[in-house]
């Protein structure tokens, strides 16, 4: 009975992770090489993504990453965030007296592309997006060849030119 426990216990342990679709990025990540150098780019970064492996009777269902957590330390600070996958969100300004918008247009999304995950951002002061003053930032996560996580950030901008920075990434 013991060992029938134990092997059920372990098959479950390698069955649930193994399931679900996605790479996990979980874990400790030591900056190895930036495209560019500067203050935001994180020297090391702690992640960790929720895997759902029940609903919410606690019946068994098909694995999946319901949130991620990622603790970004630069320089001489840190920042820590968690996103919902999946849930794309924004936020509308309200109106003036006089029926112009009082602020900006802001929208927010993690969504799988493939086995890279998009952090998208952007906010914009016109009536569709791009319009007015805008701005937008998309990071793509995914792994390499080697298992080393490849981040590529592009900025994009009513005012500026567009940048875009590659990070690569080791596990220690």
């Amino acid at each position: 009975m013991r060992t029938a426990s134990v092997l059920l216990i372990m098959m479950a342990a390698v069955a649930a992770p193994a399931a679900q679709d996605h790479p996990d990025f979980s874990g400790r990540w030591i900056l190895e090489s930036a495209s560019a150098a500067g203050s935001d780019v994180p020297r090391a970064m702690s992640v960790h993504q929720l895997l759902v492996l029940r609903d919410v009777r606690g019946e068994p269902m098909a694995p999946f990453f319901k949130q991620i957590t990622v603790d970004r330390e630069f320089e001489s600070s840190r920042r820590s965030d968690t996103h919902d996958i999946g849930v794309v969100g924004g936020v509308v300004p309200g109106r003036g007296a006089d029926g112009s918008p009082t602020g900006p247009h802001r929208s927010h999304a993690v969504t799988w592309e493939g086995d890279a995950l998009v952090f998208d951002n952007g906010s914009y002061t016109g009536p569709a997006p791009e319009t007015g003053v805008w701005a937008g930032r998309r990071e793509v996560w995914s792994l390499n060849e080697n298992g080393r996580l490849q981040v590529v950030i592009t900025t994009r901008s009513s005012m500026d030119l567009p940048t875009a920075t590659e990070l690569t990434y080791w596990r220690p």
